[in-house]
């Protein structure tokens, strides 16, 4: 057993898993001579329904004998040491124990499947705790424990408790799909896909990830020669850096990772809690995450399907220009709105392929596109083949949608069976859906030919569309080197720290504020405010005062020495009047007032799971109103943000348009990175620093930081 760093982070290392993945030995503890519990289960899918050879240990405290192997009373009774794997079926309060005594026997890998932990509380914490010790120490690895545990179809093996592995891999044609999934229920019901047609070659079941989570067996299988694509469903991301560390392994292999991430709601998270205790983590910035680091982000079950099944057989390409075709003119109008929906394109078809059509089809079908065929095409089944060769030659077209709108049982076997004559050998990507709620022949003579239908066509359309954007994706993992010209020392950060103090950082870093000054006084603020030039804004400085207009902190606008007097007056009587502590107080900031440029807001904050996150986007009072802010997790390369800047819908307010000059977008993006540096700078004491408004003024002119904070 050896670990290896990962070669995005080398802080990050992960287990090769040989032993686990391809033991030599298994010791089942609670095995059982009573049918259908879970330890006689366990036993007949390692004895009977697996491709296994080793040695099989069986451990329980009755003694006696099953399928002709001695159960042994205790683990310490087992004459054998150094033992591959084994899968514990053991009361939680006897897991510790039991561990103990798999360490002493020099156990590699521990398979808990036993639940009654983290899920419910401290009290299992606390045992979890204790199980994860005595494994550290011992060199040992736990897996689970709250899991179904481990499935390999190819070559099979078992080590798995379900009664359903015994079906695993028989019907449909295996794929060369892993998947990883936290719970056992999602998992079991994404294995029973081989019923549609998809079918996963390896299950790795983690449970409550104690010792070895997701992100262990997403980077055995990036590295596993019998794997091309990977599924995963989550509940929660236990190490933000784990996981883009086995993203970006899988990349780089050239095998797609899917990812449905459950708990995306206030309700979902809570019910991650309770089910694996796992962190959910905030939505957008796993959104964010899984976009920078080219993960296929999905919605429910039934998408991660149809997107597997895509990929796995037409690969990663751009599936933008679309032919419907079909038998039914109204299938194919709502194909063409479904289309349009999804953002994709009708292809248009070259002329030679609708003459090559005409030869054949009746005088009265649709030979644009959609094209309509009529019930033509059920009463000669021929015509199917004849008309889609044309289609499958067209270089104008991506893929080919077929809805199936009706089963007429032979009729259809027989049309879909000469249109999977054409499809088989095309290049093209044939996608059937079929929108009848009875199955018949034809039905399953696609799962059978290895073209496993979707089932509605939204559904067919946005695999389409995550397929096509994932072939258009550019994923950076080279940095850039650090803006020139910043500080060679780490700033000594007071905290509290006001805005003006926030300003000074932020000026160290080229990120340059309005003309200013601090003032204690009314007169002191005059005073300045003439000398920088009315109009002029007021701010109290106040330590730990984050939010200034929430405290009537702020006066804009004011154009003569006599109304900056009194904003002073006012700012520090709405200060009093909200309990600001007169200690925190520092005075007032004067500002030049800087109204001609585009609000924008730079946010940065470290996320519990995945550490330090960028936020760019439309700045201001209305922020929160407005909404329009995109994220990037750090570091990231200038690429990284101006796509992460492209998301946003303010972003179009940066160009030239209709005669108004075009805003300094490249002083934006390159005041983003030194404030992302500025933040790394600073350390794990700051929690966040945001800049609001950050002003992009004309192209030439550069940005100007009006407010920021730093918590």
């Amino acid at each position: 057993m050896s670990a290896s760093p990962s070669q995005f982070d080398p802080n990050v290392r992960f287990d090769d898993l040989v032993e686990l993945t391809r033991p030599r030995s298994v010791m089942i503890v609670g095995a059982s001579s009573k049918p259908g519990t879970l330890g006689h289960t366990t036993v007949v899918n390692v004895l009977e329904h697996s491709d296994f050879d080793g040695e099989v240990h069986l451990v329980n405290p009755k003694g006696g004998e099953l399928f002709g192997k001695p159960l042994h009373a205790s683990v310490d009774a087992v004459p054998a040491q150094g033992i591959d794997v084994a899968l514990l079926l053991v009361p939680a309060e006897s897991a510790v124990a039991t561990l103990r005594a798999c360490a002493d026997k020099g156990v590699r890998y521990v398979i808990v499947f036993t639940g009654g932990f983290a899920e419910l509380g401290e009290a299992g914490r606390t045992v979890e705790a204790e199980m994860l010790a005595l494994a550290q120490r011992s060199g040992m690895r736990l897996y689970g424990p709250n899991c179904a545990g481990m499935t390999m179809l190819a070559p099979r093996l078992g080590l798995t408790f379900s009664t359903e592995f015994r079906n695993d891999g028989r019907t449909g044609k295996l794929s060369r799909i892993g998947l990883v999934t936290q719970g056992g229920g999602l998992g079991r019901s994404l294995m029973q896909g081989n019923e549609r047609g998809v079918c996963f070659s390896r299950w790795f079941s983690t449970g409550n990830e104690l010792d070895l989570d997701s992100a262990d067996f997403i980077n055995w299988l990036a590295r596993d020669p019998g794997t091309d694509l990977i599924c995963t469903v989550m509940e929660g991301i236990r190490s933000g850096p784990r996981f883009i560390a086995a993203a970006a392994a899988a990349r780089r292999a050239g095998k797609p990772l899917i990812a449905l991430k459950i708990g995306r709601s206030d309700f979902g998270k809570k019910a991650a809690q309770s089910h694996t205790a796992s962190l959910a983590g905030e939505d957008a910035v796993n959104d964010a995450v899984f976009s920078q680091y080219g993960v296929i982000r999905v919605e429910d079950l039934d998408e991660l399907l149809d997107v597997a099944s895509l990929i796995s057989r037409v690969g990663v390409r751009r599936l933008r220009n679309i032919c419907v075709y079909s038998s039914s003119g109204g299938a194919g109008v709502l194909s063409a709105d479904k289309v349009g929906e999804a953002g994709l394109a009708m292809a248009v078809l070259a002329d030679e392929t609708v003459v090559e059509m005409a030869r054949h089809a009746p005088a009265y079908a649709a030979l644009t596109n959609p094209v309509d065929l009529t019930t033509k095409a059920l009463t000669d089944p021929d015509l199917a083949r004849r008309c889609l060769a044309p289609l499958f030659a067209d270089p104008g077209v991506d893929a080919v949608l077929y809805p199936i709108t009706s089963n007429y049982s032979a009729s259809t076997e027989g049309l879909v069976r000469n249109m999977l004559a054409v499809a088989q050998g095309g290049a093209k990507a044939f996608v059937p859906v079929w929108m009848s709620s009875r199955r018949g022949p034809a039905h399953d003579l696609l799962i059978q030919e290895g073209f496993a239908p979707v089932y509605s066509l939204r559904n067919a359309m946005q695999a389409l569309k995550r397929v096509s954007a994932y072939a258009d994706q550019t994923v950076d993992e080279v940095q850039d080197a650090p803006p020139a010209g910043l500080p060679a020392a780490t700033p000594a950060v007071p905290l509290p720290c006001n805005e003006a103090q926030a300003k000074a950082l932020l000026a160290q870093y080229g990120v340059r504020a309005p003309r200013e000054s601090q003032a204690a006084t009314a007169q002191e603020a005059a005073a300045a405010a003439r000398a920088i030039g009315f109009p002029v804004a007021l701010k109290l400085v106040a330590d730990g005062v984050l939010h200034k207009s929430e405290v009537g902190g702020v006066q804009l606008g004011l154009r003569d020495e006599a109304e900056v007097r009194q904003a002073f007056e006012n700012i520090l009587a709405n200060a009093a009047r909200h309990q600001v502590p007169a200690a925190a107080i520092r005075g007032v900031l004067v500002s030049e007032m800087v109204v001609d440029g585009v609000e924008m807001l730079v946010g940065l904050h470290r996320d519990e799971v995945f550490g330090p996150v960028l936020s760019v986007g439309a700045g201001g009072v209305w922020v929160e109103v407005e909404a329009d802010v995109a994220r990037c997790h750090l570091p990231a390369s200038r690429k990284q943000i101006e796509r992460a800047l492209d998301q946003t819908r303010i972003a179009r307010r940066l160009a030239s348009h209709r005669g108004l000059p075009a805003r300094d977008r490249a002083a934006l993006v390159d005041a983003v990175q030194r404030i992302a540096a500025l933040f790394s700078t600073l350390g794990d004491n700051v929690q966040s620093l945001e800049v609001n408004p950050l002003v992009v003024l004309d192209e030439g002119r550069g940005v100007v930081a009006l407010d920021a904070v730093i918590e």
